[in-house]
């Protein structure tokens, strides 16, 4: 049987499915946020029940999942990039374009309505959070998140920079024992400490054996079952909300190392699937609507939270006290999806598109050099 190449925008040559797949991870987190909030509370105490909760808190890692595309995506952009400070600039300006609008606004917000995070603290020491957030420094310094997402920006940061060492090392001396240990001892590291991080290597895995994996595609199928797999394995170790929770050392210590292991490979096979299109399961990313979703995600994930806040107030102070907390959770639904779909649409065609652009044509128009022209 031939293998089902990954569909492809013949334009740009830009893989369709994994652009539908960025739709589907931010609309994980969409959905785990919204049940998160507060408006409504999950039912239990069954095992239908307790399994269901599960399965819809493990939906907060769609973020991981993304992971695993910022792992693929950043070889490649390597590969293309001439120099590692080029590839640096860029994606500096593909995060910063949108990242700082979304976060002056959600400090506005915070501001405006006291929350712990300004709360009791000094105009000096609001400052310093707000520029240390500005700087994606949280977690790693300790200093509270303004964005409850923006701790996954700091992995991607820590993940460019060591796979940037890790270039340069490789372009001064190819094939080098210490070039590989220059940047495989920190992200080692990193990933010991913050278990999320682990799924940018599947990504990374990914990309280097595509080929080898394209040749293979018939064992690639199925690939709701391994994202099943990778959600509930996930889950079941208990890695912990956003940054903090259980470490690789905690793992190896008690044995779940296993439970991780099955978590991975399962991840190997879900984004294999979705990378080669091998699977019929995966033909609904190709359509318009996760399209949409998956050129927007990115502003999806900084600004739906926004959105959130604001309507929360609304369906649990309004709508809940008067016709019931379900009605109140579907306002809050309905009302958090009106907005955040607009709003991040504006975000992405603003920021991301029109800013992103310009940012980088002023910089290349500094980088060249003006020759004069003698008239003769």
């Amino acid at each position: 049987m031939m293998q089902s190449p990954p569909t492809r925008d013949s334009r740009t040559d830009f893989n369709l499915t994994l652009n539908g797949y960025r739709g589907l991870c931010a609309m994980f987190v969409f959905v785990f946020h919204l049940g998160s909030a507060g408006v409504i509370g999950w039912p239990g105490g069954t095992p239908v029940q307790d399994a269901a909760y599960h399965l819809w808190a493990s939906l907060s890692y769609g973020v991981d999942m993304f992971f695993m595309i910022s792992g693929f995506v950043i070889l490649g952009s390597l590969l293309r990039h001439d120099s590692v400070g080029d590839f640096l600039q860029d994606r500096a300006i593909r995060i910063f374009s949108a990242w700082v609008p979304a976060v002056i606004a959600v400090a506005i917000v915070c501001v405006a309505f006291k929350l712990k995070m300004f709360a009791d603290v000094t105009l000096s020491e609001g400052m310093l959070i707000f520029v240390a957030n500005l700087l994606l420094l949280p977690p790693l310094v300790p200093l509270p998140l303004l964005h409850i997402g923006s701790w996954s920006l700091t992995y991607e940061w820590v993940f460019y920079l060591t796979a940037a060492a890790g270039a340069l090392a490789y372009r001064r001396a190819p094939g080098s024992v210490w070039a590989t240990a220059f940047w495989a001892i920190p992200a080692t590291l990193f990933i010991c400490m913050y278990p999320r991080a682990l799924y940018f290597v599947t990504g990374v895995l990914v990309f280097k054996y595509r080929d080898w994996l394209a040749l293979h595609s018939r064992w690639f199928k199925w690939p709701f079952v391994s994202l099943i797999v990778f959600l509930v394995a996930w889950r079941t170790l208990d890695t912990g909300h956003e940054h903090e929770g259980s470490t690789f050392i905690d793992f190896l210590g008690d044995g779940r190392w296993m439970i991780a292991l099955l978590a991975f490979v399962a991840s190997l096979h879900l984004f294999t699937c979705v990378c080669l299109n091998s699977s019929r399961q995966v033909a609904f990313l190709n359509g318009p609507l996760f399209q949409f979703l998956g050129r927007i995600s990115y502003s999806l994930y900084l600004w739906h939270v926004l959105a959130m806040s604001v309507t929360k107030r609304f369906a649990s102070g309004i709508v809940s006290p008067e016709l019931g907390p379900a009605a109140g959770f579907v306002i809050f639904a309905l009302s958090s999806l009106a907005i955040s779909i607009p709003l991040s649409w504006l975000s992405w065609k603003l920021f991301e598109t029109i800013v992103a652009r310009r940012i980088r044509q002023a910089l290349h128009r500094r980088a060249v050099p003006v020759t004069a022209v003698s008239v003769p």
